[in-house]
């Protein structure tokens, strides 16, 4: 006769995973999740800033032509910041049909000027803009 072997009930598990290996496998993937989503707000918060100091220059840049065009004296030339604070400040049209108008930026903080600044040069007398942006170098003039 053939003797009847009797397996333990705990020979069957060791065929799969135990709870601690199962705990341990979502530790590590919780925290590589932690890393991805930590690099991927960073990512997202320069995207932002860098639309935001492009938008700006954009806006200086079409404000000056437009008050330029009215008569409104706001180009110092060759100084980008004070045409920019210029911008800030406003100033009214005289001549043409936006005589009297005011032209005026919203108020900008001295970091969003330095971020609008590396998208504008000095192109003709004006500010114009460089969607790539300025070397450092060169981000003034």
């Amino acid at each position: 006769m053939k003797k009847h072997l009797q397996r333990s009930p705990f020979a069957r598990c060791r065929a799969a995973f135990s709870v601690v290996e199962m705990l341990i496998v979502v530790a590590i993937i919780g925290a590589l999740s932690a890393v991805v989503i930590s690099f991927y707000g960073r990512y997202h918060r320069d995207v932002v800033l860098r639309v935001r100091d492009q938008r700006n220059a954009q806006e200086i840049t079409s404000l000056t032509m437009g008050a330029n065009a009215a008569g409104a004296e706001v180009i110092a030339p060759d100084d980008m910041e004070q045409t920019i604070l210029n911008l800030i400040e406003g100033r009214n049209g005289k001549v043409g049909a936006f005589k009297g108008h005011h032209f005026g930026l919203s108020k900008l903080t001295a970091e969003e000027i330095a971020g609008a600044m590396r998208y504008l040069r000095w192109h003709a007398g004006f500010p114009s803009y460089v969607p790539e942006g300025v070397p450092a170098v060169d981000a003034g003039n």
